[in-house]
């Protein structure tokens, strides 16, 4: 696993809501709108200062009351979920890879978490107002059983999201937050990590709980079950995992005992 291994997978997500988000418009608008356009548009916003997207931030989504301000509220959500895709992987492309060509070994894991928390800030950010965008959306465009069925994908899609994002912060945490020695056991480890999380996940308003005693119990079951994740922790603890035993159910007839 490289240094940006963990980041990438958030890097990722972000082109995937990206392109969501702009092949999801109807489709009028989307003949009219050069979708590669859009996007070096939003980079050379930002690259400029034209817009500073971590203002974007502390903007509270709040309910709309008024039908005349419904359009101008979908577009503002796409704008900045758009804005903050794109801005993820501004500091994963650039900023990231500046650190790596530019400081020292052991200054990079630090500078690396400091952007790799803003990467994180700015992807939960951007699932936000995704999400309003397309609740919105639907509220104006669609009938109350087929914004329903939205909600409930947008909801699945929403635990999906933050299930992959708290497995990434477990893999690089596990690393990051590593005693000497190595982890004693994946409980401590889970505690150790969940109290980190817990304050990152308030801080930057991440799409996980903070809560502390149920993020520790979720974290060691992910240790515990996931290929990956117990890989990564059997390969800094100083007693490795076993792999997880299946159990089997057995149905005893008690009918054919008696019979014989």
């Amino acid at each position: 696993m490289t240094t940006l291994d963990p980041w990438y997978l958030i890097y990722d997500k972000a082109g995937d809501l990206a392109d969501s988000l702009l092949h999801e418009q109807p489709k009028s608008k989307i003949d009219a709108v050069d979708i590669e356009g859009q996007i070096k548009s939003s980079v050379r916003e930002i690259a400029s200062g034209e817009v500073n997207p971590r203002h974007d931030w502390s903007v509270i989504i709040r309910p709309v009351n008024k039908k005349g301000k419904l359009d101008e509220k979908i577009e503002e959500h796409f704008e900045v979920a758009l804005r903050q895709s794109v801005f993820v992987r501004v500091l994963f492309e650039y900023h990231m890879q500046k650190v790596i060509e530019h400081y020292p070994e052991s200054s990079q894991p630090g500078a690396l978490m400091k952007i790799g928390e803003e990467m994180l800030a700015a992807f939960a950010c951007a699932q936000q107002h995704a999400t309003a965008w397309r609740l919105l959306t639907e509220v104006r465009d669609k009938s109350f059983e087929k914004r329903s069925q939205n909600a409930n994908q947008v909801k699945a899609e929403k635990k999906e999201e933050s299930e992959l994002l708290l497995r990434s912060l477990i893999e690089s945490s596990l690393e990051r937050l590593r005693p000497g020695g190595g982890w004693r056991s994946h409980i401590i480890a889970a505690q150790v990590i969940a109290k980190d999380l817990a304050a990152m996940a308030k801080n930057y308003a991440l799409p996980i709980t903070s809560n502390e005693d149920k993020l520790s119990e979720e974290i060691q079951l992910m240790i515990w079950k996931e290929p990956r994740l117990r890989k990564a922790y059997n390969e800094i603890a100083k007693q490795p995992l076993d792999e997880p035993v299946k159990t089997r159910r057995m149905h005893v007839d008690l009918k054919v005992i008696e019979e014989e």
